[in-house]
């Protein structure tokens, strides 16, 4: 029987929160078109949707997950705490219910939900776009970028030219995150034989990707908002990681998500 503490932690709830945030963040920037009620139902949906990706994700990963000292410990499924058809169950059980609730939004964040659903099913069970060079990066910038973003942007029933600027620019940032991540299991992942864009490309030229897509993404969000411009001119003089682009790009989305609450 599996334990309370491993089915929480197959969702890997901490994790998943960055995304959660950036849903939250596109629902808020709408959220006074609608009401209360049908923003806590689209926001319900979303945090189901993450807890999925992560949770199908875990059941398809054991083979990279158990070679990888740090990852064996958050994947309950690889660490034996779960049984791989447990973890599927847990998958189906969070899928179902975020379509269910997501059903009853406006038409076009279903669709949208419908689709970062559908991609993050292939993305870690078969075909396992996760295991396959340039497509892993694609469909991780969308499922786990660009389309939540739109999915909770769309929560008035569209989407304006400046949404459709930040979904861009979250994609790419999602493209980096993915690439991050690889480089991060690239030795597990040649042990186990997947070939992601890292093992393709190569350790340098994919740490070059990381920074040209980070600085790519944050150049779209300071020119979309253009007194954000200062931000972008102090940033260059930062030292150059990861902490230092999370920050700034989250505080660009912030920043943006306050004027547009603002009515700006």
């Amino acid at each position: 029987m599996a334990s309370v503490s491993a089915v929480i932690r197959n969702f890997r709830p901490l994790e998943g929160r960055a995304y959660i945030g950036l849903i939250g963040l596109a629902i808020l920037m709408n959220a006074k078109w609608v009401s209360r009620d049908e923003a806590l139902l689209a926001f319900i949906a979303g945090v189901f949707f993450v807890w999925y990706a992560f949770s199908i994700n875990n059941c398809f990963d054991v083979d990279t997950d158990s070679l990888n000292p740090d990852k064996v410990k958050r994947n309950p499924i690889a660490s034996g705490e779960l049984s791989f058809w447990e973890g599927v169950a847990i998958s189906v059980v969070l899928a179902l219910l975020g379509t269910a609730i997501a059903s009853r939004t406006n038409t076009l964040m279903f669709i949208f939900y419908l689709l970062m659903t559908l991609l993050a099913t292939i993305y870690s069970a078969p075909p396992r776009l996760k295991a396959r060079p340039v497509v892993d990066v694609l469909s991780h910038g969308l499922f786990f970028g660009g389309l939540p973003f739109l999915y909770g942007a769309s929560m008035d029933g569209r989407i304006s030219g400046i949404e459709a600027l930040i979904a861009l620019s979250v994609t790419l940032y999602s493209f980096a995150l993915e690439l991050r991540n690889h480089l991060g299991d690239y030795e597990s992942d040649l042990k186990a034989g997947l070939k992601t864009t890292p093992i393709a490309l190569g350790k340098k030229a994919s740490e070059t990707l990381v920074v040209v897509f980070s600085w790519a993404s944050i150049v779209l969000l300071v020119v979309g908002f253009t007194p954000l411009g200062a931000l972008g001119a102090v940033a260059v003089k930062l030292r150059i990681n990861y902490r230092t682009l999370d920050a700034l790009m989250l505080a660009l989305l912030v920043a943006h998500t306050a004027r547009l609450v603002l009515g700006g």
